[in-house]
């Protein structure tokens, strides 16, 4: 075996014993589709992850300064998110309150949250929730007698929620006694399953969120002295609605990790594919397994998709107001840590859709693109210059913003500009000859100017 085959046998093995993969080996989909994904660098080795580790303790840190706020209270439920959101905020430098709230619960995740607050050197506050839990439940059982008592899964919810609530109440007013925030423990695996409580489970602040729960959230949480009986824990939810985190979500959260990142790169490449179409597409036609898997992924994404972009808000008919009143926050208010050049220039999922369904295209065909632009200025060059690996694609761009440049750079007439104007759709297809003429190479010219593009 060649050393890089080894390595990347190992980071298999590793990402496998780590993942608590209970239900024996992958499938065939599940186990090839993951050694693609090592291959492309989604699951990082150790080193990458340990320079993400930093880099989130540096963001950590500098946001503590830029913001003026330096305590973060929360939850600790013996679990490994919230330990290891701990651990980031401590090495940041921030002061650190863990509260400890059961609520009729398994006193051993209890003793983990103890445990790892004394690991972690963390200051611990512990409330037992119970009674307030129970006095709420008799109350609402003025409205709905079986809230206390129904057993079938949308009770069990309910009374779930109202342990995160709870909680969350709790969490939020011990941040406003000691004057700091309130720190969110959920990862991007539950994020997209949808695995937490609205107004239960997100606070101010999330160190964790970017982070898969099938690999980088316990390696990371090893690698930062979380104790090992906390990162080795099956997952729960602690809120008794069933028997832990991945018998409610229908897969393992590595199957999870793995399946979300094969649906966003074929939508990446596909993005009008139908759901009905997916298992065929994704090439799941002889894995039963990876079959029902995705039947709950997606049935499970689209139960919870309203939580992601929670609120829902409806534009104004008139006038955007969002859009400059978030430019305002972030012009005086937003610390610099949350300011990426990225956000400066970004496109909307549909027209990166759209750009890179483009860009496969004219890679299937042998062709290429020019622009030439006006208005937008290269804005359109630049989406599709985001595609990852689009030079075979993409020649170039023209950005002919004046008359001048329409004729110098791409040879419109002056008679044409001047006789119908540069918003005429006559200028644009002109616009579109020069640039083809000018970049012998392209096949396929895209013109805009004005509104005739």
């Amino acid at each position: 075996m060649s050393p890089g085959a080894e390595t990347a046998a190992a980071l298999k093995a590793e990402v496998l014993e780590l993942s608590r993969q209970p239900a024996g080996a992958l499938s065939p989909w599940f186990e090839a589709r993951l050694e693609e994904q090592l291959a492309q660098g989604l699951f990082l080795p150790g080193r990458e992850l340990e320079a993400v580790r930093q880099k989130l303790v540096r963001d950590l840190a500098d946001y503590r300064t830029q913001a003026a706020i330096d305590t973060a209270v929360l939850g600790m439920s013996g679990g490994v998110d919230s330990a290891l959101t701990a651990a980031l905020l401590k090495a940041a430098g921030w002061r650190v309150i863990g509260l400890t709230l059961p609520i009729e619960q398994d006193p051993i995740e209890t003793e983990r949250g103890v445990e790892a607050c004394a690991a972690l050197g963390l200051e611990h506050l512990h409330l037992d929730l119970s009674a307030p839990y129970e006095a709420g439940i008799a109350s609402l059982a003025s409205l709905d007698g079986r809230i206390g008592s129904a057993d079938d899964a949308a009770h069990r919810t309910r009374r779930g929620n109202l342990r995160a609530r709870l909680r969350m109440m709790t969490l939020y007013d011990q941040a406003h006694r000691f004057g700091g925030l309130v720190a969110s423990t959920d990862n991007f695996s539950e994020l997209g399953a949808g695995f937490w409580t609205l107004h239960g489970d997100v606070g101010d602040l999330a160190p964790v969120q970017s982070l898969l729960k099938s690999w980088e959230v316990p390696w990371m949480a090893r690698a930062s002295g979380v104790p090992e009986r906390t990162w080795r824990a099956m997952p729960t939810d602690g809120l008794g609605i069933g028997g832990g985190d991945e018998a409610q979500i229908g897969a393992t959260y590595l199957e999870w990790d793995i399946l979300i990142f094969a649906l966003m790169a074929v939508l990446r490449d596909e993005p009008d594919l139908s759901t009905q179409h997916l298992a065929f597409v994704l090439g799941m036609d002889e894995d039963r397994h990876a079959q029902l898997v995705l039947g709950t992924v997606l049935a499970r994404l689209a139960a919870t998709w309203h939580k992601r972009a929670n609120p829902i808000r409806l534009d104004h008919p008139r006038t955007d107001r969002y859009g400059p009143l978030a430019a305002l926050d972030a012009r005086l208010f937003r610390p610099a840590v949350l300011k990426t050049e990225a956000a400066m220039l970004s496109f909307s999922g549909e027209l990166q859709a759209m750009a890179n369904h483009l860009v496969r295209a004219l890679e299937a065909r042998g062709q290429k693109l020019v622009t030439a632009e006006s208005c937008t200025a290269g804005l359109l060059a630049a989406c599709v210059a985001q595609v990852p690996a689009c030079s075979d694609a993409l020649s170039g761009s023209f950005v002919t913003y004046s008359p001048g440049m329409k004729i110098a750079a791409l040879g419109l007439p002056e008679a044409l500009i001047d006789e119908r104007t540069v918003y005429d759709p006559e200028v644009a297809r002109r616009m579109a000859t020069g640039a083809l003429a000018a970049a012998p190479e392209a096949w396929l010219a895209i013109a805009i100017t004005g509104v005739a593009g």
